[in-house]
Formats: C-alpha cells, structure tokens, sequence
C-alpha cells in the first residue's frame, strides 16, 4: 500500500456512531471504513461524471445523428420494399437458381 498519511477528520457525533457501529459489525478499524468509504465515494463520483459526460456527447450528437439516419431513410425510399411473403419467395428464388447454376456446372 502507498505512504500512509494521518488525517484529523471532524464528525457529528450521530454519524462517529453509526461508523462505529459498522466498524463493530464488519470487525474493521474506522480508519479502514473510512478508506473505504472514500474510495467508494470516489469511484460513485466518477462513475456519475463518465455518466454525464457520455450523456452531453449524446445529446450533441443527436442532431447529428438524426440527419444522418434520415439521410439514410431517403437512400433506402427510393428501393420497392417487399412484404414479408414476397421477401421470402425473392429469397427463395435466388436460392434455387444459385442451386441450378450449381448442378449445371457439375455435369
């Protein structure tokens, strides 16, 4: 572990007992509970800026991002679009004639 330094760190009494309440409970030192505490405070903090930062980059990017799927949208309007059933028969189509061209090639 990395260089120990003694802090004095003031508490209400309320919260010195719920601390050494835990601290009786967990059979740790108030000193281990507080490194804890601080490191798991300090990941929560971090987590809640990544957080908001990916939550700004998103909302700077929607416009656009909503340009470029509508952008795509028109590319795709101006292709017929097939029902489920006239997909499927086109598919199969296509198999059976890739099947064909197959079986000609072998004789």
């Amino acid at each position: 572990m990395a260089r120990m330094k003694r802090v004095v760190v003031a508490f209400p009494e309320d919260i010195l007992a719920g601390i050494d309440d835990i601290v009786v409970e967990t059979n740790k030192t108030r000193s281990v509970f507080i490194r804890e505490a601080c490191c798991f405070y300090m990941e929560k903090v971090k987590r809640e800026t990544m957080r908001e930062q990916m939550k700004a980059g998103y909302l700077e990017m929607a416009e656009i991002n909503r340009l470029l799927a509508e952008e795509i949208a028109c590319d795709f309007d101006c292709y017929p679009r097939l029902g489920p059933v006239e997909e499927y028969r086109a598919y199969m189509a296509e198999i059976s004639q890739h099947d064909v061209s197959a079986k000609w090639r072998k004789s």
